[in-house]
């Protein structure tokens, strides 16, 4: 088939598939695309995107509208982008690993009719369609047919792509743009960088964002070649390695990537290749450029630019060895091409030189507005009296115009703050912590006390090498020396990591609200009650390492993991010589709740595996298989983020030093699925496990299979892979080191002294052993079924060798990709994903059950 019009001098060449053809007619045989598994020529990707532009067209026709995507961060996506150009449509790209109700939002809001997608989300975009969206899932393995060509005429003035605000300082609003801009937005920034066919630029930013469109345009439409890489799935541990053995040349991330990127860098060899390092959405501090300078070669120059959604490129400081800094801030530079700054007050008005003001900026080439949102856009994009065809857009950035032209960037409006009647900048504070030798990040928020003050609150995330503790004296102590008495935050939260926005900026809507404030009442009347609310109150602030915390207080709230809910029950059975359940604190997850099962001394309540988590009746229940501790605590938070189903969980026997505990992976199996088919007679059944509890839930479907059952999900959360090197292991080589006790505690129990506490850890630890045990011998039989594995970024098997590791144990194996390490996969915000993505998978296995 083949589409075509005639082209008018003013349309072809300002158009992005116009300015495309051109690359492609002189680069035509050189790579546009490559990845670590893949080199896609520009005739290959030109091929491709006539194929997806005429399948478009024979859609929806040739009307001008969004087109949704939702693919992975590789080819088949800019192939996607393009010939959805090429058919005279908006791309809209969606991010897999957002938040679902974001992506629904955002395709309702488009008005989109047609959502493209590939193998690996096509569930997702099943789900997310309903019966309202076509759905075109586009084939691993593109069919080239030689009359699949087009050639419409692009007007200049047409929409080329809607993006949604991250949403970090309000609700998410669409901005489109058209043609035009986009090709003068990129040529501004070639000129700007010197770009050449022979560059290599990384695309580390998720094609959702207004950010990717520099790299991808600028790459694909001058014969360079782009290099997806998506931080958010993959994560920063294999960046460096990927920058290396793909020889970029130009690198773009927010600052923030780049500093974990230069903590994990070994040594320059990974950057020799480097020339430009664009850093932009969030300040660039002084300790940024010295890195750059200690690991960069002396030909790499560092460009620190200032740019938004609504404008695009606004300025830019080009920064090399001999550049002086004066001052604490790294300033923005000066204007590009095309471009004016302003600098104007809260009613819009210029301010005098020298003064803070916001920064507005007067252009040609702003965007089109806010979708279909007229008033919005009337408001924000303002016309200029000069020249009719100029707009002005305020941002919400604040700066300052220095004497010779630099911009000095000055936070956004909404960080200047005002304590005890005096103007803070969080921005400011910030930048000191952050230079602070034990914080490797740093964001400051100000909340409300109970007398209604103002006060600032620090989130921080202490270096490895500082301990996860550092008391908030020694802040305290640091920061008197460097800042004023009201800069200073009243309290400090410890984090394992910020919330991101997908785009890799700290996203403040999603920090934890602070546990406590001074003179807050409330506080003082959730102190302890008596004697038992005191001895668990303070185990928890010994085990948190958090100074006030009130009856109740969540457990889970108060950033508590599985590892401490299990010190905080031995210390429990050690103090007050009770043996609590590995699920209590999940079930009884403040000091009140817990304080009053001890005070009911329900020392163990039933000898069977099974317990509830989750008591709601909609849905096929999950069940959950503890980890090689035996325990089921690790699943606490997953379980409450997915309360629109019954949640089960299955802990090792024997933990409770009840019976004897199992010796192989087949027995465990066995005998959980008897509580298994007690609580769901009747299937689906809904398995996971984290782990070793992978493994399990693995040996339990076969079981069930065998027993003529029907096996809805078989999820292995970061699980190793079943392997066939199970070898036989010497009967006491988990006693080891734990005889004696083992020996002792049988012999309490035999002679009827009870069941002493002092003596409940050093069980658990042998049950946890003989766990291991099985699992070393453990040999797996085939699955004929799927099984899902959820792995995180850090697994140290790449997908596609997983995938090929699982072909002798299973039909058929499908990935799910959880930003983050394992280390912090089942708490927040790791664990929102992850419950995000483990409720899509069952959504899917029950509605495929249905069918």
């Amino acid at each position: 088939m083949s589409y075509g019009a005639k082209t008018t001098p003013s349309e072809s060449p300002v158009s992005i598939p116009g300015r495309f053809a051109q690359a492609v007619s002189c680069y035509a045989n050189r790579v546009a695309v490559s990845t670590p598994d893949s080199q896609w020529t520009y005739e290959e990707l030109n091929k491709c995107s006539d194929v997806l532009a005429c399948q478009i067209l024979d859609c929806l026709g040739v009307v001008s509208e969004p087109v949704a995507l939702l693919m992975e961060h590789a080819p088949p996506l800019n192939a996607a982008i393009i010939g959805v150009l090429k058919a005279s449509k908006i791309y809209l790209s969606l991010d897999p690993t957002d938040l679902v109700t974001g992506l629904s939002a955002m395709l309702s809001d488009s008005g989109t009719r047609l959502l493209l997608t590939d193998k690996l989300n096509a569930p997702l975009a099943r789900s997310l369609a309903a019966d309202w969206l076509k759905v075109i899932e586009i084939a691993d393995r593109f069919v080239i047919n030689s009359v699949s060509t087009i050639s419409l005429a692009i007007p200049s003035e047409a929409g080329a792509w809607l993006m949604y605000t991250s949403g970090s300082t309000g609700t998410p609003k669409g901005v489109w743009q058209n043609h035009c801009n986009v090709v003068h937005h990129t040529d501004v920034y070639c000129d700007l960088i010197k770009l050449t066919p022979d560059d290599r630029l990384s695309l580390l930013t998720s094609c959702s964002l207004a950010a990717s469109a520099t790299p991808l345009f600028a790459a694909l439409l001058n014969g360079a070649t782009l290099c997806p890489f998506h931080v958010r799935s993959q994560g920063v541990q294999r960046l460096a390695d990927w920058l290396r053995q793909q020889r970029l040349s130009v690198y773009h991330s927010v600052p923030t990537i780049f500093r974990h990127l230069m903590r994990l860098v070994c040594d320059n060899r990974h950057l020799e290749n480097l020339r430009l390092i664009r850093l932009g959405g969030e300040p660039v501090l002084r300790n940024d450029v010295e890195m750059y300078r200690q690991h960069c070669s002396s030909d790499c120059v560092l460009m620190h630019a200032l740019s938004s959604t609504e404008t695009g490129l606004i300025s830019a400081l080009m920064i090399n060895r001999q550049t002086e800094l004066p001052g604490g801030r790294v300033s923005v530079g000066r204007a590009v091409r095309d471009i004016e700054v302003l600098l104007v007050d809260e009613r819009g008005q210029a301010v005098n030189p020298d003064s803070v003001g916001r920064i507005a900026v007067r252009s040609k080439h702003l965007a089109q507005g806010y979708w279909l949102q007229p008033h919005a856009t009337a408001e924000a994009f303002r016309k200029d009296a000069r020249d009719p065809q100029t707009r002005v857009f305020v941002t919400g950035d604040l700066g300052q115009l220095l004497a010779d032209g630099y911009i000095q960037h000055l936070g956004r409006v909404d960080q200047q703050v005002k304590i005890r009647g005096r103007r803070v900048d969080l921005s400011e504070v910030e930048t000191v912590l952050q230079a602070m030798y034990m914080i490797e990040e740093a964001v400051v928020a100000v909340q409300e006390n109970a007398s209604g003050e103002q006060v600032l609150i620090a989130y921080v995330v202490v270096v490895p090498s500082a301990g996860t503790r550092v008391a908030t004296q020694s802040y305290r102590r640091l920061l008197q020396q460097l800042l004023p008495d009201y800069m200073i935050p009243v309290e400090f939260i410890p984090m394992s990591c910020l919330p991101k926005t997908i785009g890799g900026k700290v996203n403040r809507l999603a920090l934890p609200p602070p546990l406590h404030l001074p003179n807050d009442p409330s506080r003082r009347r959730s102190m302890p009650r008596d004697s038992i609310e005191k001895t668990i109150t303070g185990i928890w602030k010994s085990v948190l390492g958090v100074s006030l915390i009130g009856r109740h207080d969540d457990f889970f709230d108060l950033g508590g993991t599985s590892l401490q809910s299990i010190e905080i029950l031995a210390r429990i059975e050690d103090e007050l010589n009770l043996v609590l359940s590995p699920s209590s604190l999940i079930e009884h997850n403040t000091i009140e709740k817990l304080a009053t099962l001890v005070a009911d001394k329900a020392v163990i309540s039933s000898h069977n595996p099974l317990v509830q988590l989750g008591t709601s009746s909609n849905g096929r229940p999950l069940f959950l298989v503890h980890v090689a501790a035996g325990n089921v605590a690790v699943y606490g938070q997953l379980a409450r983020r997915l309360r629109g189903r019954p949640i089960y969980a299955l802990q090792s026997v024997g933990l409770r030093a009840e019976n004897w505990p199992l010796m192989s992976i087949p027995a465990m199996a066995k005998r959980y699925l008897k509580e298994v088919m007690a609580a769901d007679p009747t299937g689906p059944y809904m398995l996971a496990g984290s782990c070793m509890g992978g493994l399990i839930a693995f040996e339990m479907a076969q079981q069930l299979v065998r027993l003529g059952r029907s096996v809805g999900l078989v999820g292995l959360i970061n699980s190793d892979y079943p392997d066939l090197s199970g070898r036989k292991l010497r009967w006491f080589e988990p006693l080891h080191g734990d005889t004696f006790r083992i020996v002792r505690w049988s012999i309490v129990r035999a002679i009827g002294l009870g069941r002493s506490a002092r003596w409940l850890p050093a069980y658990r630890r042998f049950v946890a052993k003989m766990n291991i045990r099985a699992r070393r011998a453990y040999r797996p039989a085939f699955y004929n079924g799927t099984i899902t594995l959820i792995m995180s970024a850090d697994d140290r098997y790449p997908h596609k060798e997983m995938c090929l590791k699982m072909v002798p144990y299973a039909r058929d194996t499908r990935i799910i990709n959880i930003p983050g390490d394992r280390a912090v996969l089942f708490v927040p915000p790791t664990v929102d994903e992850l419950s995000r993505q483990l409720d899509v998978s069952l959504g899917t296995a029950q509605s495929e059950d249905l069918s």
